[in-house]
């Protein structure tokens, strides 16, 4: 039953009959019954997005879906720093591998006419051959 107040006037008797029903109204009003246990509170699945632009780092935090499964949503922008300057040159490294060795002559054989040199072959170390042009100078 509801706690109805006494109304009050100047003059009236205080009387146990009303001090225990106010005693008793406030008894009353002491914390109810435990109540039934709400939903259980839980997140969706975050997500984050960062773009390749470069100024003032800044983030925007975007919440939808339900207080049972409140998803977040991170949009960062501008977290790309200015290119830097070239660093220093680093130390020289060591030296690489021989190469394969290159082809040695093993002969030339020169083309005269009437003294003259005119042409010819040249024989390479694996036996490859290749032509010897002679071009004279207007001298």
């Amino acid at each position: 039953m509801a706690y109805s107040p006494t109304v009050w006037s100047d003059g009236d008797l205080i009387t146990a009959e009303k001090m225990n029903k106010l005693e008793q109204g406030v008894q009353n009003e002491q914390a109810g019954p435990q109540g039934p246990a709400g939903p259980t509170a839980g997140f969706g699945t975050p997500t984050a997005t960062v773009d390749a632009n470069t100024g003032t780092p800044e983030v925007t935090v975007t919440a939808s879906g339900p207080d049972t499964v409140k998803v977040f949503a991170f949009a960062f922008k501008n977290l790309k720093g200015a290119k830097g300057d070239p660093g220093a040159a680093g130390a020289q490294g060591p030296a690489g591998a021989t190469g394969p060795a290159g082809k040695g002559v093993k002969s030339i054989a020169l083309t005269t006419t009437s003294g003259a040199v005119t042409g010819g072959t040249v024989t390479f170390d694996d036996d490859s051959t290749a032509s010897i042009t002679v071009t004279e100078s207007g001298a």
